[in-house]
């Protein structure tokens, strides 16, 4: 449900004119992949946070980094920072090139 939630607002804030920046472009089609690839779990995101968080890695490409909280509000609750890879055609339509969640050794071991 948070996913969706997510994937809303990134689309309102694409769609409200707020978001015709490219870091918020960004942050939305990286927001988006990870909705698809997260469906069903439980999670939650910061768009605007992700959108704070860019680096230019290239004159087309961009790498953005924030953390997501799984579980919110649950025993089970953790925190994972992750980084997605963007890069903008010649239109400036934004594309991901990839997503990688940074796995915290120390919060596995809790789980043991």
């Amino acid at each position: 449900m948070h996913a969706r939630i997510a994937l809303v607002l990134a689309m309102g804030l694409l769609a409200g004119g707020c978001g015709n920046g490219r870091n918020d472009q960004a942050a939305a089609a990286c927001n988006a992949e990870i909705a698809k690839k997260l469906a069903g779990k439980s999670y939650e995101i910061d768009i605007g946070d992700l959108a704070r968080h860019v680096k230019t890695e290239a004159a087309d490409t961009v790498v953005l980094s924030s953390t997501a909280i799984f579980d919110k509000g649950l025993s089970t609750e953790y925190k994972q920072t992750y980084d997605c890879r963007v890069r903008f055609d010649s239109t400036g339509a934004p594309s991901l090139i990839f997503v990688e969640f940074n796995w915290n050794k120390e919060d596995l071991k809790k789980a043991e």
